[in-house]
Parts: structure tokens; sequence; C-alpha cells
């Protein structure tokens, strides 16, 4: 059976799922990053290395089998420290301004911007010093999103 999963006003339609859909606004999900940020940690959103991150979807969780979804709110002038990872990471930026350094080069984002970090690339987001960054972050393969669950 095929199910659909509503995000805002697109429609993701999945097959052969055996879990429930989950459906998530982006509004809904920039407030609940903001309050995250601004309380120290709300809902699942949780403080690492001075950011928040709320994993949202994940097998790990069992309410996903293939991608992870989440999301990052980072503090005005917060830069994350390089990384890489194997997944291909999509990112869909929900406020804010600032950047992400995908191998030494510098992509500027902001509200409505999306964008694609290929995997294994090291890279960073940082926010600009007036605003919050609130991202919608989506990693396949899964996996990489482990080391922010709960053991």
């Amino acid at each position: 059976m095929v199910r659909p999963l509503r995000v805002r006003r697109a429609v993701i339609w999945m097959a052969g799922a055996t879990y429930q859909p989950t459906s998530m606004s982006f509004d809904g999900l920039k407030q609940e990053a903001l309050r995250a940020l601004a309380e120290g940690g709300y809902g699942d959103g949780r403080v690492f290395d001075g950011r928040v991150i709320a994993v949202k979807t994940t097998p790990a969780k069992g309410n996903g089998s293939a991608i992870a979804v989440g999301t990052a709110a980072l503090p005005a002038g917060y830069r994350t420290p390089p990384h890489s990872h194997p997944a291909e990471e999509v990112a869909v930026f929900l406020s804010g301004r600032g950047g992400v350094d995908i191998d030494g080069v510098v992509y500027p984002v902001e509200e409505g911007t999306v964008l694609v970090t290929p995997s294994d690339s090291v890279h960073a987001t940082f926010a600009d010093e007036g605003a919050p960054l609130v991202v919608l972050w989506f990693y396949a393969p899964p996996g990489s999103e482990a080391r922010w669950l709960d053991d």
C-alpha cells in the first residue's frame, strides 16, 4: 500500500512502509528548534557542542528505513566543527542566514535555501551574527545521526 507523507504543501509517497507516516510542518519545526535553543533543550531537541539537534526520523527510532530526518538550530555567530560522514546530506534552511563551507568552498544560505552536501565531504555550517540558523536536514543512507541519539 502506498501512503502519503504530508510536509507542508508537498506530498511524498512512501511505498511499502512498515511504520506510520510522519507529518511535520516547516513552521512547527522552526518554532520547536528555536524554543529548544532558547531553553537549552525542548521536546526531542538536545544541546550538542553548543547547538540544538533533534532527530525526528531514523531506523534507530523505528520510524524510518532508508533515511534520517532532523533539525539543527545554531545560535547567532556559531560555527559547527568541520566534519564529514558517509551520508549525503540535504539541508533545507528554515530561518536565518549563514553559510556552509564544503571542502573549502563557502555556499551562502538563508531561509528557503536547499543545499546538497556530497557524502564524505568535509563541511562546517555557520550562522551569521544577526540571528540563529535553523536547518531541516536529511541523511541518506541513515546512520550518521546515531551520535545524537540517546544511548
